[in-house]
């Protein structure tokens, strides 16, 4: 199919550009006496290859529709035509030369990469010569094509004989017996699939001579059907499952979230196939067509998936926490998003939301991994917050912290049209960093003009700015630190007595727990941070917040004896409270270790 369309896009170039009425000669005809022939102008060529259209437009490596993206060998392909200026009976010796110039001192293809180039398509390299030395082969050619199809075409056989319903189910045949009880008979016996055997073999309980009229295609179809009329339905649980596939394997969110469901359907697959797992025929199939689906959709997942790390991992050579953490999740327009502490990446609880129809029951929504459901209508859409007109949201990370890193930092994941919405980032949810506005379709934010390289901030406010939609309001269905830190919190009640930093039994428990979380990273920065309440001097606390850091770190390296680590240990004392310490309860909140994993 390849070769036809090169052939027939060269043919309606030269096509084109004789029969052009237009063209008029408005430059003096000084002509050799051995060239009779006549020049075309680029103009001419350039009216050709708009009349093609957006035959030669495809997608581009991503696997995304881009307009302006086309394959290196359609490129390679228009270039040659732009360049060849090619006359009715022959070849312009301006191509020629062209053709033949180095590509350092002409800046276009040379001969040799041209071919090489349309070669990857399809045709083949003597082919292309023959186009390329003498354009009146390819008329033979085109006349070739064209012979070739209308011998596949008289060759074609013709349609036969349609079979009706009533056909199908009517007694009222020679031996009593309908066409439907006659291929289930013959189902029964050498099952499903059509040939002209088993067709006769049908008419002949019937009977008739209908069946063996049909063609093969046809006869298959309505032997399916009679088969699935009256195989055994799928059970209550079946359907309930069945239903759950069509919505999972059409809206897979993640790059992991593809895998897994397709080891679950190969599992159930084998399942069936051993006898271990009894299944009607409709759940069976529905388990092998939804295996081969998510397989293919998994397949591009992981091809975007790997580009969209190679890009980050490009521009942050030293950001990588490991295989086990990092996850490429779906965003606006299929869109790849690579982030390298995956599901932690996101935000983890919301502070305030404000909706002027009041409408924030469904504010959590927003939190953790995406996980919006589509359907058909606008009500059948769940697993999104839509801030309304004006409505606002504020989130906070608590296992995890938004940081400045080359590229993205924010990821915002929105349904529809990304919709103009107000951006404020915030270390401690009260002084407000405003980052500006989110839209034009981009959902992805870099803070980096607005922070200092090494900032940490926990809070995120987003302002819906009033454009009406079908949902009113920006439709959020998740929030991601791309540039990502981790941050666990360990409460000094359960790892000191009080004013000591000597660790507990109880405290060595809970550190190993905390250790095999921040393991799975394989590398980063660790800083551990001590805090105390405010009771007490300031010097005092700020030397026991200290010690105690040093011993967590202390415990922690033994741990984690992996040179992958960097630590660092810093003491807060009494200085940076979670809340006020107007309270037993929220001092002992205060009381705290806090480690943080940042990029190396």
């Amino acid at each position: 199919m390849k070769n036809y369309l090169i052939y027939i896009l060269f043919a309606f170039v030269l096509s084109s550009c004789a029969d052009n009425p237009e063209r008029k000669n408005t430059t003096s005809e000084k002509k050799s006496k051995d060239d009779d022939q006549t020049e075309f102008s680029s103009d001419d060529l350039e009216k050709s290859l708009g009349k093609l259209g957006g035959m030669l437009n495809r997608g581009n490596e991503d696997g995304e529709n881009d307009e302006n993206s086309k394959l290196p060998e359609v490129e390679a392909l228009e270039k040659l035509l732009q360049m060849s200026g090619m006359e009715g009976q022959g070849t312009n010796k301006a191509f020629q030369d062209l053709l033949t110039k180095d590509i350092s001192s002409s800046g276009m293809f040379t001969t040799e990469a041209i071919l090489s180039l349309l070669e990857q398509s399809g045709v083949s390299r003597v082919e292309l010569e023959k186009l390329i030395n003498n354009p009146d082969s390819l008329q033979v050619l085109v006349q070739e094509v064209e012979a070739k199809r209308k011998l596949e075409k008289q060759n074609e056989p013709k349609p036969k004989a349609r079979i009706t319903r009533e056909q199908i189910t009517s007694k009222n045949t020679p031996t009593g017996v309908s066409l439907e009880e006659a291929i289930l008979i013959v189902q029964a016996e050498s099952g499903p699939e059509a040939t002209m055997a088993k067709l006769k073999t049908i008419d002949s309980l019937a009977g008739t001579n209908v069946m063996e009229k049909l063609d093969l295609t046809e006869a298959g179809y309505v032997m399916r059907d009679i088969e699935r009329k009256h195989e055994t339905p799928p059970t209550a649980k079946e359907k309930k499952e069945m239903e759950l596939l069509n919505k999972l394997s059409g809206q897979l969110h993640s790059d992991k979230e593809a895998k897994q469901l397709l080891i679950d359907l190969k599992k159930t697959e084998s399942d069936i196939a051993s006898g271990s797992l009894k299944a009607s025929p409709a759940y069976k199939r529905t388990i092998e067509g939804k295996a081969k689906i998510v397989r293919i959709y998994k397949n591009d997942l992981e091809r975007k998936a790997k580009a969209a790390k190679l890009k980050f991992q490009k521009l942050n050579p030293d950001l990588y926490f490991g295989e086990e953490s990092e996850a490429t999740y779906v965003g606006h327009r299929r869109k790849a998003v690579y982030l390298p502490l995956g599901k932690l990446s996101f935000a983890d609880a919301v502070v305030k939301a404000n909706h002027p129809l009041l409408k924030t029951q469904e504010v959590k929504n927003v939190l953790g991994e995406p996980d919006v459901w589509q359907g058909f209508d606008m009500e059948d859409i769940t697993g999104i917050h839509s801030l309304g007109l004006g409505g606002t949201i504020t989130v906070q990370f608590t296992d995890n912290a938004l940081t400045d890193v080359n590229g993205p930092d924010l990821y915002i994941f929105e349904i529809g049209q990304i919709e103009p919405t107000d951006l404020e980032i915030s270390k401690d949810g009260k002084t407000w960093i405003h980052v500006g506005k989110i839209d034009g379709g981009v959902a992805e934010v870099d803070i980096s003009p607005f922070v200092k390289h090494g900032e940490l901030f926990y809070y995120v406010r987003l302002t819906d700015l009033k454009m009406e939609s079908g949902l009113p309001g920006a439709d959020v269905d998740a929030i991601a630190a791309i540039g990502a830190a981790m941050r666990l919190n360990l409460d000094s009640k359960v790892l000191f007595e009080t004013g000591k930093s000597n660790l507990k039994p109880e405290g060595l428990i809970a550190l190993k727990e905390l250790a095999e979380n921040i393991v799975v990273l394989k590398k980063g920065n660790v800083i551990v941070e001590g805090h105390t309440d405010d009771v007490g001097s300031a010097e005092t606390n700020q030397k026991l917040s200290l010690a105690r850091a040093k011993s967590v770190s202390a415990e922690l390296k033994k741990l984690i004896p992996s040179s992958g680590f960097r630590w660092k240990e810093k003491g807060f004392g009494e200085s940076q409270p979670l809340v006020e310490n107007d309270t037993d309860e929220n001092k002992a909140k205060n009381r705290r270790v806090d480690v943080l994993i940042l990029p190396n």
